[in-house]
């Protein structure tokens, strides 16, 4: 594969491949919302809507940059489970009760900071209304075009609150992706946790027929 000079990046010569394959897209793009976008703070509290590889690494960079309450929102028990080891101090089942209802009780108004990895106006909207006063709304999901989420103009002026998107985990993955594979080597990333299978070149078509009804985070195709 020929690609440009400013798409590679050079891995620390102890990482190893199968866990740096997960850098390229998971880990950046949730822990980089987090640290890069969002910039939720030690004390905060936060939100992720959707528990799958992206929303995951978004639960764990919360937990590392030290936020008070990680709340987990997901329809599936098993994701929810998964979130718990990577850092969530409360789960959510979304199809047993209200997420917006009980992140309010949770945290008696709304979260500082609410992310949305499923990609759905519908979720965008919950981001939203579960998100405080002054609170942000950071979008991460991949909606389709012709989705729509509906959010009042008066509730913005009258609690501050704002909506940002994160692509990519809005970083420099030529800095970023060296710094995760150190946290990594630390011991403070947890990679090895994320890949729930290992398959073989010849699995791709049902590793990517199982990707939405799947119960794991990430699958890595062993090429050899």
């Amino acid at each position: 594969m020929l690609v440009s000079e400013r798409a590679v990046v050079r891995l620390p010569v102890e990482m190893p491949l199968d866990k740096a394959a997960l850098l390229g897209c998971a880990v950046l793009t949730g822990v980089g919302a987090v640290r890069n976008r969002a910039r939720v703070a030690a004390g905060d509290t936060v939100a992720v809507i959707g528990c799958g590889g992206v929303g995951l690494n978004a639960v764990q960079a919360a937990r590392l940059v030290g936020a008070s309450r990680v709340i987990a929102v997901d329809l599936n028990p098993a994701k929810l489970e998964r979130a718990r080891q990577f850092g969530a101090t409360d789960v959510v089942d979304a199809s047993q009760s209200d997420p917006v209802d009980t992140v309010l009780a949770l945290t008696g108004g709304g979260v500082d900071h609410a992310l949305e990895v499923v990609g759905r106006g519908s979720t965008v909207e919950q981001a939203f209304a579960m998100t405080g006063v002054r609170g942000t709304t950071t979008v991460v999901g991949v909606a389709r075009p012709d989705d729509i989420a509906r959010l009042s103009p008066a509730i913005f002026m009258a609690t501050e609150k704002r909506v940002q998107g994160s692509r990519m985990g809005s970083g420099n993955f030529r800095l970023d992706v060296p710094l995760y594979c150190d946290m990594y080597l630390r011991g403070q990333l947890m990679l090895d946790e994320l890949i729930s299978e290992v398959i073989d070149l010849s699995e791709v078509n049902r590793g990517l027929a199982e990707l939405d009804g799947s119960d794991g985070a990430r699958s890595v195709i062993r090429f050899d």
